[in-house]
């Protein structure tokens, strides 16, 4: 892997994660349930440290560095192994890994159940819009290595 690479896939990452983030924060807007994602990982990871809510920002980048390790897996992994090219591929891996977040994330850290079904009723359509989102963009702009 050449650095140009790497920094793109890591700028894919980075961009793709705050569209995601962003999406989840104007769901509301479409109709759908609000996911703060970033304060949901700030709690997950540092909630019990803090007497009250932990910073907003520590939750921020940790999605950061989870987009850019996805980004990472799509570019080396994944993305060589999905039937369509670019942002095709990318809401194929979203999908991929919303389905992940709905089975494994959400009911076991969350405790939302599948799906999300403890959150909102419509909480599953937001994430999926979200990571279709994030796919997308990373599709569209990391080079599959």
């Amino acid at each position: 892997m050449t650095l140009d690479n790497l920094v793109l896939i890591i700028t894919a990452g980075i961009l793709a994660t705050y569209a995601h983030i962003m999406v989840a924060l104007w769901a509301p807007k479409f109709g759908l349930p609000k996911i703060d994602l970033a304060m949901g990982m700030a709690d997950i990871c540092w909630g019990e440290s803090f007497n009250g809510k932990p910073p907003y920002w520590m939750g921020f980048i940790v999605i950061h560095l989870n987009g850019i390790i996805f980004a990472l897996v799509y570019a080396t992994e994944v993305g060589q192994h999905l039937p369509y090219p670019g942002a095709i591929a990318g809401v194929l891996w979203g999908g991929i890994l919303w389905i992940g977040a709905m089975l494994i994330f959400v009911p076991i850290f969350f405790r939302d159940g599948l799906f999300a079904r403890k959150m909102h009723k419509m909480a599953w359509a937001t994430a999926l819009i979200v990571h279709s989102v994030y796919g997308a963009i990373v599709g569209w702009l990391c080079p599959i290595l």
